[in-house]
């Protein structure tokens, strides 16, 4: 078997050493991203297209794996797990500077916390799919972080209940295209918890904690983001570019 490449290779435990690694691995890149703010933030158009061409990378890679190794199996395969959908919202926020990208992007990005705290299915990082998880997930959360520092971007109640709505419908498309082709988009088949819940409970709660979800993201980055304003009011202003797209 060929450990970087098979499908076959089994999938990391909780809390084992490959996921304990994802974590340190994403930290450390959060932290590099904040101590060098400053850099980002002079150097931010370039720093962007680095971004888009490493995002644009991982969803090439992903993509050829699929197409190679499953021969594209639908069930696993389409642009329908919320993580390949945010990857999607990062690329075009990068690609184009609008924030309303970026907005949906934040909230639906959301989950890859989640996904990294409670990895279900995940390659080891010896293997290429695990480093495009790796990748992906580290792009999704870090995005609003170099919004922020690169362009003022800031969360809003407005884009909290915009993203809800787009949110929704990627929820509905999900109910319609899983049974079609027997898979598991927001793990709605294979649940990381409460298995024995029947339907539709369960999907209703999913949709609740999402709500609940987002409002816990606003009113924590809200809070960071109000915090470091009130300690560098000249560097949010000037984060500000008059040309941003809206």
């Amino acid at each position: 078997m060929n450990s970087f490449w098979d499908v076959d290779v089994p999938f990391i435990p909780l809390f084992g050493v490959d996921h304990l690694l994802y974590i340190a691995i994403m930290a450390v890149c959060l932290a590099a991203l904040l101590t060098s703010r400053h850099w980002v933030r002079r150097n931010r158009e370039w720093f962007r297209w680095v971004l888009f061409g490493v995002s644009a990378a991982q969803f090439t890679v992903l993509y050829a794996w699929y197409l190679l190794e499953t021969g594209f199996d639908l069930a696993e395969a389409l642009p329908l797990h919320i993580s390949r959908a945010s990857t999607i919202l990062g690329m075009a926020f990068l690609a184009t500077r609008s924030r309303r990208v970026m907005d949906v992007a934040f909230y639906l990005g959301l989950f890859a916390y989640l996904t990294f705290l409670m990895p279900q299915r995940i390659y080891p990082i010896t293997h290429v799919i695990g480093w495009s998880f790796l990748i992906s997930h580290i792009m999704t959360i870090l995005l609003p972080v170099f919004a922020a520092i690169a362009y003022g971007w800031r969360p809003t109640v407005p884009a909290l209940w915009r993203s809800f709505a787009w949110f929704l419908g990627y929820f509905a498309l999900v109910l319609v295209v899983n049974p079609l082709v027997g898979g598991n988009y927001f793990y709605l088949r294979e649940r990381p918890l409460l298995k024995g819940l029947p339907s539709p409970a369960y999907e209703a709660l999913a949709v609740a904690v999402t709500l609940l979800l987002f409002w816990i993201g606003y009113l924590v980055a809200r809070a960071i983001v109000r915090a470091a304003d009130s300690r560098h009011p000249a560097a949010a202003d000037s984060a500000r570019p008059a040309g941003a797209a809206h």
